[in-house]
């Protein structure tokens, strides 16, 4: 597995975090680690790069799509 660090601009308050932490636990291969609503990022462990696909399509369908 690997660390990746993502930005996600429409993150804004606590809330989101916890969005974002729940919608990567239905991704298999995708570990959420830790995020942070003032720097709008979230940093996750990802077994492959199709799992990190498959969690930056997650996160766009619930609204907070990663750059």
């Amino acid at each position: 597995m690997s660390q990746v660090t993502l930005s996600i601009p429409n993150i804004s308050c606590g809330h989101c975090v916890m969005t974002v932490q729940r919608e990567s636990g239905f991704v298999d291969g995708v570990e959420y680690v830790s995020g942070d609503a003032e720097s709008k990022v979230a940093t996750f462990e990802v077994a492959s790069e199709e799992a990190l696909a498959a969690l930056k399509a997650t996160l766009a369908e619930a609204g907070y799509p990663a750059e």
